[in-house]
């Protein structure tokens, strides 16, 4: 049994992080009558966690070279391009 990938280990500790962000203890922090722009503070810690949590699986999915591919052939567009001009 290997070392998991990049990927694997980063989508666990994006679930742990919206299971600590979620959780009621971390959420009632945030129950309090107070408004930011019109808006109750627990609705735009909600929203900030919700964005954080797609960013950070975004960014996990799309940064993670694909497996099975050879010799770089999974590498994004911009890595490739560079690697071109420094020849």
């Amino acid at each position: 049994m290997g070392r998991p990938s990049a990927t694997s280990e980063g989508s666990i500790a994006t679930f742990l992080f919206a299971l600590v962000a979620l959780n009621p203890p971390v959420l009632s922090v945030f129950s309090v009558e107070v408004f930011l722009f019109g808006v109750p503070l627990l609705y735009l810690y909600l929203l900030a966690v919700w964005l954080l949590i797609v960013a950070l699986v975004a960014w996990i999915a799309l940064g993670a070279p694909k497996a099975g591919t050879p010799d770089g052939a999974g590498q994004s567009v911009r890595s490739r391009r560079g690697s071109e001009n420094a020849r």
